[in-house]
């Protein structure tokens, strides 16, 4: 059995823009999930639901 851990664990991804885009896949490995298109507009990390990953906008000044 596979153990997951909480979304808490996991460092945010650093994006540039507004829009990240997650596929679910690491490393190549695995077939990942349908794309899902996560919105970046507040301060905290948004999840992706299926996977987990975590991504946070990089805000430039």
């Amino acid at each position: 059995m596979r153990r997951v851990l909480p979304p808490d664990y996991l460092t945010p991804i650093k994006v540039d823009g507004r829009i990240a885009v997650c596929e679910g896949a690491s490393e190549g490995v695995g077939l990942g999930h349908p794309i899902e298109y996560i919105c970046l507009d507040l301060e905290a990390p948004n999840v992706c639901k299926y996977c987990g990953l975590r991504y946070v906008q990089v805000h430039h000044h």
